[in-house]
């Protein structure tokens, strides 16, 4: 007997052990849910543009309620061959089932209540045509509806609506299948007059992306209807957005944005502004334009830009008769004398008084240029004098020579000034004015000064020896010289015309181009069959060339990806749009800044079988033409960790992981994985490499030092060249063939990029102790590809390839896009225009001209 119960009380822990691995065994049942996260993201699809929790008590109180209780609403099941059969003996199989009489009554989802999903959706702001909303449950399930199923279904489908109570049940949790996603159908398509949603229904009301497939050939809509409902997803077309706070010294300067005036001043603070990157510049009267400030506005969040304006400058050069006067500048004492220069004084007018003991006091008004010299003659007249007569009064004497640079004597009395020069202050009547200079025979003109009228005096001089005839001076016009005339409202004018004078007057004196003084260097002999060029006379001025910054250069906004998948022949998504096209493929027409990536199964029967690929949405960004590289790897576990990067030395610098964007800002978390991770800081145009210690734990800091050694440089060429090259993941303006400098010693991912070609490029290591990088060769595949020229009746209307807002405008064409259809949209302030298919060839540029309403 002792025995026996030893045996009977050992076996009740075994008992006790097994059931307990039993119930470990069985998977745990989601619950049924009480509440709702409802979200809206950005385009991105990772910004969350708004976002509310709320419960099903709320939701009945403060949103319509659909169903009374009373109404029961049927769903349909797959319809197997056999029960087809049952109920159709010897008619021919079909899954669809018009009639919708098989596996209806069995899939009665109850006497339900609950709220629309589309009210659901407006908590958020509500979904746009185009866009998609997904329903997830606790347990992970989801399904994905379009607008139009969601904001204008059809009778025959019905309202979407979120169930939370069931009659025979109560309201969740009792409601053990609550929160429920139920077709509220009408009873037009079921010949027993039931709300049913049957598989006939989802294919005429849903489009094919979005039916739901038991298996292979066996469509249902019961697998549509998602139990435990936890959260609502809706994927927008809007951009995500951030603020841009400016300000400036001084303020009051107009804003600008991407080189668009937003009709802002300083200091203001401009919101709705797409994240990513975007030019900001500003603009005063009398300020040199500063650099233009390139920012990545973060989604909502303010970023701050401040300018310093220097004001544009010119000089004036003040001379005087006598010289040493004291030169006050607007009723300030410069400190300086004539004749002098007055530096860095800022554009616009100004007041000169020249102050000086035993002369009077002369003002004059001066309008200064940008980057110009403007002169400025006074002749002090001396206290002693006695004033003249009320009818009395001075006027002045504009004289110009050629040549220039005469000495100019009035009355007899050197002046201290040359020509081309303005007498101010010169008493009225008759005066004579004697130009002298070395070579040339001296000048007298007599000249009539009528009170406040400035007369002009132009004067041709004569070689000394010369054989030519007397000196000649004529006005303006023809008229005498002394002839009285009101100020010249151009004097550039005046000595052109001088000039022209001149050259009619000596051109004979010079003969033939051959006697002309020839040019050092310069060949005489003209091109064959070319026209020989006229003579350019000595002295003549000639117009500068074009600088480069003389060229409008069109800035493009977008470029694109290539995305790689292992396996391949995967379907792309990008931006949370799913796209035709499937790894490896080439994705152009992008918005500069930041996209989600991910990718797909091709699986045209949404059977729902889980093939084991695990893909992770990635993040890259986008730079104008260009292309980045995205690869997604479904069969390789991902084994990374989070640190956070820090530097005392680089605070608020850049920097990337494994030589990839988007960037960091220091301090910032960092995603690593492996054994040979490295961080690149960008700092003062060097690329500084760390590599990050295998050892070091999540959540934990990696700091960064000061770099102390010497950096060295790289060569990179490509074939074909004029690729643009980029080092860890930054853009370096250079292009191929380029040498950059300023790598640090370790790892860096060097990379090429040109429309219509697949990126390429390299990871390499630098050796401590080299003094050079090497060069890089990369040879660059072009792929099958055309272009697209978008055009609209409206200019400077918005483009939208995938989607989204490609950061083009109309007219414009975008190189390297993938052959195949495309869906070009394009919105202008009052109208927009979607063209579906159109098509790009290869080799060719393809147009597409939209029309829009004013």
């Amino acid at each position: 007997m002792a025995f026996t119960h030893q045996r009977g009380t050992a076996s009740h822990p075994i008992i006790l052990v097994l059931c307990i691995l039993l119930v470990l065994a069985v998977p745990v049942a989601a619950a049924p849910t009480t509440e709702l996260h409802v979200v809206k993201l950005a385009a991105d699809g990772v910004t969350v543009l708004d976002e509310t929790t709320v419960d099903y008590t709320w939701l009945e109180g403060n949103l319509p309620v659909r169903g009374d209780g009373e109404t029961h609403y049927y769903l349909q099941g797959p319809v197997f061959e056999l029960e087809w059969e049952r109920v159709h003996p010897g008619e021919p199989y079909d899954p669809w089932n018009p009639g919708e009489d098989v596996n209806v009554k069995e899939k009665d989802m109850g006497a339900v209540k609950g709220t629309d999903l589309k009210e659901i959706c407006n908590l958020v702001g509500g979904m746009a045509e185009e866009e998609t909303v997904r329903v997830r449950a606790a347990d992970g399930m989801s399904r994905l509806f379009p607008y139009r199923n969601v904001y204008e279904p059809e009778p025959r489908q019905g309202p979407i609506v979120i169930t939370w109570y069931r009659a025979d049940e109560g309201y969740v949790p009792d409601y053990y299948s609550g929160m429920r996603l139920v077709f509220f159908a009408d009873t037009s398509t079921n010949p027993d007059g039931l709300h049913a949603f049957g598989v006939s229904d989802m294919r005429e009301c849903f489009d094919p992306d979005y039916w739901y497939f038991f298996q292979p050939g066996l469509p249902t809509t019961t697998g549509l209807s998602v139990q435990y409902v936890s959260e609502i997803v809706i994927y927008s077309d809007e951009e995500p957005t951030g603020s841009i706070h400016i300000t400036s010294t001084p303020s009051g300067a107009a804003v600008y944005v991407d080189d668009e005036e937003t009709g802002d001043v300083t200091p203001c603070t401009l919101s709705g502004i797409e994240t990513g990157s975007h030019a900001v510049r500003v603009e005063t009267e009398g300020f040199a334009p500063p650099d233009e400030e390139w920012v990545n506005v973060v989604a909502n969040a303010v970023l701050e830009v401040e300018f310093n304006l220097s004001p544009e400058t010119g000089t004036i050069a003040v001379s005087s008769v006598p010289t040493n006067a004291s030169i006050v500048l607007d009723g300030n004492v410069t400190g300086l004398f004539t004749d002098t220069t007055l530096d860095a004084v800022p554009v616009g007018e100004h007041t000169i008084e020249l102050e000086m003991p035993g002369y009077r006091n002369a003002t004059r008004t001066v309008v200064v240029e940008k980057e110009e010299c403007s002169i400025l003659d006074v002749v002090l007249f001396s206290d002693k004098i006695t004033p003249a007569e009320p009818a009395s009064g001075i006027g002045s004497v504009a004289i110009s020579s050629v040549p220039t640079n005469a000495s100019i004597f009035l009355d007899g009395n050197a002046t201290g000034l040359r020509t081309d020069a303005t007498l101010d202050l010169v008493p009225v009547g008759e005066h004579t004015i004697e130009l002298r200079i070395p070579g040339y025979r001296n000048a007298t003109r007599t000249v009539v000064v009528e009170k406040e009228e400035c007369s002009i005096l132009d004067v041709v001089l004569s070689q000394a020896g010369g054989e030519t005839g007397a000196n000649a001076s004529t006005g303006h016009n023809g008229t005498p010289a002394g002839h009285r005339a009101p100020v010249p409202k151009n004097p550039l004018e005046t000595f052109i015309a001088a000039v022209l004078n001149f050259l009619s007057v000596m051109f004979p004196f010079f003969g033939t181009e051959g006697d002309l003084p020839g040019t050092p260097g310069q060949k005489s002999t003209p091109a064959p069959g070319g026209d020989t060029a006229p003579p350019v006379p000595t002295g003549t001025p000639l117009l500068p060339a074009p600088t480069p910054d003389d060229t409008w250069i069109t800035k493009n906004h977008s470029g694109g990806i290539y995305v790689e998948s292992y396996p391949p022949g995967m379907t792309i998504v990008v931006d949370n749009r799913r796209l035709v096209w499937q790894t490896p493929h080439i994705v152009y027409g992008l918005r500069e800044g930041l996209h989600s990536i991910r990718v797909e199964e091709s699986d045209p029967d949404r059977s729902g079988e889980d093939s084991g690929y695990r893909f992770e949405t990635v993040q890259t960004w986008v730079y104008p033409d260009s292309i980045a590289t995205v690869m997604l790897d479904g069969v390789t576990p991902s084994y990374k960790k989070t640190i956070q990067v820090d530097s005392e030395a680089y605070l608020g610098e850049k920097f990337t992981v494994n030589g990839l964007f988007p960037a960091g800002t220091i301090p910032d978390d960092a995603e690593i994985e492996g054994a040979t991770s490295w961080i690149t800081v960008f700092r003062n145009g060097t690329y500084l490499s760390y590599r990050t210690p295998h050892s070091i734990e999540a959540g934990k800091t990696f700091t960064v030092e000061p770099w102390s050694a010497d950096t060295v440089s790289i060569g990179i060429c490509s074939s074909p060249e004029g690729a643009a090259a980029f080092i860890d993941g930054f853009p370096t303006g250079e292009f191929t063939p380029c040498r950059i400098e300023g790598l640090s010693p370790g790892q860096h991912r060097i990379q090429v990029s040109k429309p219509g070609y697949l990126p390429a490029g390299d990871v390499i290591t630098i050796p401590e102790g080299c003094s050079t990088g090497g060069v890089i060769t990369c040879t660059l595949r072009e792929y099958t590809h055309g272009d697209l020229l978008v055009e609209s009746t409206i200019p400077d209307a918005r483009i939208y390839l995938y989607g989204r807002y490609t950061g083009e405008k109309t007219p414009h064409t975008f190189s390297g896009m993938s052959i195949g259809t495309h869906e070009v949209r394009v919105v202008s302030e009052n109208d927009s225009t979607t063209v579906e298919d159109v098509l790009v060839n290869p080799g060719e540029t393809t147009r597409c001209l939209v029309t829009l309403k004013e």
